[in-house]
């Protein structure tokens, strides 16, 4: 394991665990779930510095009896 923190400092990968991050950075493919949020998060960001707030619509939670 190489992490290494501090609690003035950040955080460092050495060893395989920083040859493992560069390359999940480098070639790495978001999920399709991740990519829609982000969309979501941009469009809100945009409403925010337009009007100096953003609209949050939440729906009802799914019953346990709904979900496939």
């Amino acid at each position: 394991m190489g992490i290494k923190t501090s609690t003035f400092g950040g955080v460092t990968l050495t060893g395989a665990d920083a040859q493992q991050f560069l390359k999940q950075v480098n070639h790495g493919r978001p999920r399709k779930s991740a990519s829609r949020v982000l969309a979501q998060g941009r469009k809100l960001m945009e409403e925010f510095d337009k009007k100096g707030f953003a609209t949050i619509v939440l729906q009802p939670k799914k019953s346990d009896k709904d979900r496939p």
